[in-house]
């Protein structure tokens, strides 16, 4: 009896404080693994994005800092306005603790871990709820573990709050859906324009989800009369509107620049576009997990689950088609999917877990599937850490070392990587930008006509030199690879880069 006993209480049948246990090891040790190699650049994932962030925040936190040289300060500042994206929720939290630590990366890496995390709490609670403690557990494994999230929740960029506070909405709205309370209808009103203000993208989940309740559950006429619908649509609007009116967004950014160069017409008549957001789907959560997302939603509830995720799905599409070209070429609009899946295979794990445990009902067989479980994440931790291997640490020397040869004084433009940023953050030398392969041909696609020769005239315009570190897209560009060969001299050459002297020309027809 002892030994049954035993086994029943490791094994958590009602044992809520064996759950809760579990649970606090399971957010633990996924923290542990997204902090691994904390200290190294942030160069692992979508570079470009995580250096704007960070040049922004550097220059929010030199704006107040005292003890420096008025120049460096003006410089960090001058370097730090790269443009508005989204509110910058996240540099300034950095920022404001570099004033506690000083200034090191991996405190975004810390606070990105952490949100993701965090996300996963609220995510067992949504699960356990519509289903039960056993897919509640699988689902929030596989949100925590999956190797793209792992990696990608780590990186310096609004998304993994965003999707954490996605996650904390979805609970609110379960729990308003259920009980149609004015204190949730508050909740999810106030975490869903959170969410939408931290980036304006989460607005196809967290609204594509309350619709499909409201929609689903109460019905258009009841829904058109609720006050609580009404409440929980403005409470989503309220920060993003009154950010706008007190103006601390930038003027420049609108829906029509969001979507610049995110969204193409003709992708939508394209077959292409499909199997890549296909392929895209499986390298961010796998092909079974995703098919078997898929199915769930037909062993949902129909009036208690299906309602919100019907609502997801249809929120995740309608954000593929409006951002179509963005959807596979930035892997990191994917983060929200991970949720989705989660959420959505659940009712198939209830299904399956409720005939598995009918047909083995014994302590062997949930020894099996916690052996299973614990060794299938312990598998992804591992491959997550196999890619965490590379060592990036030494791109500060080199960058550095440019910005040195380059001068205080001197104007530069150059292909670059990440369009300068990293000689703007460890080179601390501001520089202009030229289009990669990749610019010219989405700009291509978007029916721009470009002249490569004017477009050289005018960039280069005023110019001192011309850096090139992208040595094999520079190659590709034939053109203005053999123009400037021809044209000017090489003021340096080294491992990794090239230096042309635009101030010199070779011959007075130079263009």
């Amino acid at each position: 009896m002892l030994k049954k006993s035993f086994a029943r209480q490791f094994l958590f049948r009602q044992r809520p404080w064996l759950w809760k246990l579990v649970l606090i090891l399971v957010l633990l040790s996924s923290l542990g693994v997204r902090l691994y190699d904390l200290t190294d650049l942030p160069l692992d994932f979508a570079s470009t994005r995580q250096l704007f962030s960070a040049l922004k925040a550097r220059g929010m936190y030199y704006q107040h800092l005292g003890g420096i040289p008025e120049e460096k300060r003006t410089l960090a500042v001058n370097l730090g306005k790269v443009g508005d994206l989204e509110p910058p929720v996240i540099e300034t939290i950095v920022s404001l603790t570099y004033h506690l630590t000083g200034e090191h990366l991996w405190i975004a890496r810390v606070y990105s871990s952490l949100f993701w995390v965090l996300g996963g709490l609220a995510l067992f609670l949504l699960i356990k709820e519509m289903t039960s403690a056993w897919p509640a557990l699988i689902g929030t494994l596989f949100y925590l573990f999956v190797p793209f999230g792992v990696i990608a929740s780590r990186s310096f960029q609004p998304d993994p709050l965003m999707v954490a506070l996605i996650v904390y909405s979805l609970w609110a709205l379960f729990r308003w859906q259920n009980t149609h309370a004015w204190k949730w209808a508050v909740i999810l009103g106030l975490l869903g324009g959170l969410a939408i203000y931290v980036k304006l993208v989460s607005v196809f989940f967290v609204a594509g989800a309350f619709a499909g309740v409201a929609l689903g559950i109460l019905g258009w006429r009841r829904a058109w009369r609720d006050p609580q619908v009404w409440t929980i649509g403005v409470l989503f609007l309220l920060p993003s509107l009154i950010d706008t009116l007190v103006g601390v967004l930038s003027s420049s950014i609108s829906v029509g620049g969001y979507l610049s160069l995110r969204f193409f017409p003709n992708l939508l008549i394209d077959p292409a576009f499909y199997f890549r957001w296909d392929w895209v789907i499986g390298q961010v959560t796998g092909f079974g997990a995703s098919l078997l997302a898929a199915l769930g939603i037909f062993l949902a509830d129909p009036r208690r689950e299906r309602p919100m995720l019907a609502g997801l799905w249809i929120g995740y599409l309608l954000f593929g088609l409006t951002f179509n070209y963005a959807f596979y070429t930035h892997y990191y609009y994917q983060l929200p999917f991970i949720v989705l899946v989660a959420l959505s295979f659940s009712p198939a794990l209830q299904a399956l877990f409720d005939r598995f445990f009918e047909r083995s009902p014994g302590v062997f067989a949930r020894l099996v599937v916690i052996g299973l479980i614990v060794g299938s994440t312990a598998v992804q931790a591992w491959y997550v850490r196999d890619q965490l291997l590379e060592d990036y640490r030494p791109e500060t020397a080199f960058w550095s070392e440019l910005g040195d040869i380059l001068g205080e004084e001197s104007s530069v433009i150059g292909l670059t990587h990440d369009y300068g940023y990293r000689l703007a953050y460890w080179g601390w030398k501001p520089s202009a930008s030229w289009f990669s392969s990749a610019d010219f041909n989405v700009r291509y696609m978007a029916g721009m006509d470009l002249d490569l020769l004017q477009m050289f005239q005018e960039d280069t315009a005023g110019k001192q030199y011309f850096l090139v570190t992208m040595l094999d897209d520079f190659n590709s560009q034939v053109e203005i690879h053999d123009l400037l060969f021809t044209h000017y001299p090489v003021y340096v050459q080294g491992e990794g880069y090239i230096i042309f002297d635009l101030d010199h020309p070779l011959s007075a027809d130079t263009p």
